[in-house]
């Protein structure tokens, strides 16, 4: 567990982020949770987490409104703790997507903005 929670430290500080803002659950199966500065598309309005378990890897994701649940926007993928670094880009790529303005391609439009 301890190697567990030195690599969410690591995470954190990758991020540029103090740790206040984060909580470890040590309960089975162990969870971090990372809240993090910025939006995401489709969900202006809400607060945004890294959540990660050492079965699924990494995840961000929306506060719903009133904070007591989460919605999991998405899956980083690939290895179960990829180099924090790596994470940081990760993450840094999904709030990235928020400042772009959304556009519609109307070759493939379905009601879907991308």
């Amino acid at each position: 567990m301890a190697l567990e929670l030195d690599y969410a430290l690591r995470v954190t500080r990758e991020l540029g982020l103090s740790g206040e803002s984060s909580c470890v659950d040590r309960e089975k199966p162990l969870r971090v949770y990372i809240a993090v500065d910025g939006t995401l598309p489709g969900h202006p309005d809400r607060d945004v987490a890294l959540l990660w378990t050492k079965s699924h890897g990494w995840a961000i994701a929306v506060e719903e409104h009133g904070g007591a649940d989460l919605t999991v926007v998405a899956h980083m993928g690939g290895a179960v703790e990829p180099p924090p670094r790596t994470v940081a880009r990760w993450a840094r790529r999904m709030l990235a997507q928020s400042t772009r303005p959304a556009t519609v391609h109307p070759a493939a439009h379905s009601g879907h903005v991308a």
